[in-house]
């Protein structure tokens, strides 16, 4: 569990993506590592569709030949909208409910000095928009 006041006025470092490609497909973005000033937490969806920020270290690429899938571990495109608040500090996080099940988290908003991204899952994915 992450204690969000904690991350708050921590500097962006840098952003490194989890990117899941099967066969010749284009990669999907499976996870997000931000790395800020003291901790680096993860941004992802669990197998059940529920939203975790966890504190976390990215790993190693890896492949999964029987599957002709592979997972690489790079550093986040501009197409991340986090990595356009890298160097910004972090102000606060908002964590977002599901209306049915309030106890299960479905997203955030990440509010930075310069704007704000929203991360949620949506059908089993990781979505994310800018603000």
């Amino acid at each position: 569990m992450v204690d969000f006041p904690s991350l708050e006025r921590q500097r962006l470092m840098a952003v490194t993506a989890a990117l899941f490609t099967h066969g010749a497909d284009t990669p999907e973005l499976l996870h997000l590592w931000l790395h800020l000033e003291t901790v680096t937490v993860v941004v992802r969806v669990a197998a059940d569709w529920t939203f975790h920020i966890t504190p976390d270290e990215p790993g190693e690429s890896y492949a999964m030949q029987e599957l002709d899938s592979r997972v690489d571990m790079v550093p986040a495109s501009a197409e991340v909208f986090f990595v356009r608040h890298v160097g910004d500090r972090l102000v606060h996080v908002v964590e977002k409910f599901d209306t049915e099940v309030p106890a299960q988290c479905v997203g955030a908003e990440f509010i930075f000095e310069t704007g704000s991204v929203v991360a949620q899952s949506f059908e089993g994915d990781l979505h994310l928009a800018g603000r």
